[in-house]
């Protein structure tokens, strides 16, 4: 795979690393989880949560991770990040290894409940979903100090809170108890000046300048982001990856694939914090001409002078 990253000439990979995982807590508790075999990657399938062994409101705004986990302390996680770090950054010599995490804040919840309760808990009880949103946003600065003492460049901060319609919250709410942890979780980062990158799926459109104002220093955002508006806006100052539509390599053209390379640096390209990408990743059921196409007009394409 590093000699294949290589060849393709490509910047820096996806890495999230969280030792402390929902999935294995649930799994504990008799959830059931399985590999589709009809998913859309064959080499790495999507595992699907089938159950769910929630039986309340209450349940989920009462948890505490700090009773159902053994935590590590502050040293215990540094030496262990960076030693995970260290080992994949030595398999791929070409590119930027990010630290990240795949659970900032609010994806702790969607991971261990579901996005139906977490979302029902915090409409049912705003108080005490803060209460339950705080005690993971402790944990997550533990986990933020942690990859600060590490010799990260880049950190990746993924936190699902957008669907293709936009916001799972209103703006207000958001800006009243989750980004306020985004500003405290970044700032441990950036202190060291490590780059942070904010992930969600879905369009975050709406939301950007609040989250450029919590402190991420880029996005990476998805095709039903408005990429054109966020590179006016962020292009001259932060780092905007994506917007490419997997969509199209999926399901189009050959013409189309390029014509969507050429939509995206159109766009963004004039923008030196730019870099091109397909929105999520590149599962195995493009097909390989669609597959060509992309790495062919991306090559040919990115250095074209797109000068305003």
């Amino acid at each position: 795979m590093s000699k294949t990253y290589k060849q393709l000439d490509l910047d820096m990979i996806w890495f999230t690393y969280d030792p402390l995982h929902p999935w294995n807590l649930a799994e504990r508790k008799g959830d059931r989880f399985v590999a589709r075999a009809d998913s859309w990657s064959r080499a790495f399938p999507s595992t699907w949560r089938e159950t769910f062994s929630v039986r309340s409101i209450d349940e989920v705004l009462e948890f505490d991770p700090f009773e159902v986990w053994e935590i590590p302390s502050l040293n215990e996680l540094t030496m262990h990040f960076q030693e995970v770090h260290s080992m994949v950054q030595s398999v791929y010599k070409s590119q930027l290894v990010p630290g990240g995490t795949y659970l900032t804040c609010f994806m702790w919840l969607v991971m261990m409940f579901g996005l139906r309760w977490a979302v029902k808990a915090a409409y049912y009880d705003p108080k005490r979903f803060k209460k339950l949103l705080d005690k993971f946003g402790e944990l997550s600065l533990l986990q933020a100090k942690a990859w600060a003492r590490t010799d990260i460049k880049a950190f990746i901060s993924h936190d699902d809170i957008c669907g293709t319609q936009g916001p799972f919250f209103p703006p207000s709410w958001m800006r009243r108890y989750l980004f306020p942890w985004y500003r405290r979780l970044w700032s441990e980062l950036r202190a060291k000046g490590i780059v942070v990158l904010f992930c969600t799926d879905g369009d975050m459109t709406c939301i950007v300048d609040d989250v450029a104002e919590a402190g991420a220093d880029g996005f990476i955002i998805e095709e039903c982001c408005d990429l054109k508006r966020i590179a006016e806006k962020y292009g001259n100052e932060k780092v905007i990856v994506g917007g490419v539509d997997i969509g199209v390599l999926t399901y189009g053209t050959v013409e189309d694939v390029v014509n969507e390379v050429k939509r995206c640096l159109k766009d963004a390209g004039a923008y030196p914090g730019y870099f091109i990408n397909v929105s999520g990743s590149i599962p195995d059921n493009v097909p390989l001409e669609n597959l060509e196409a992309y790495f062919q007009a991306t090559s040919k394409y990115r250095r074209r002078p797109f000068r305003r």
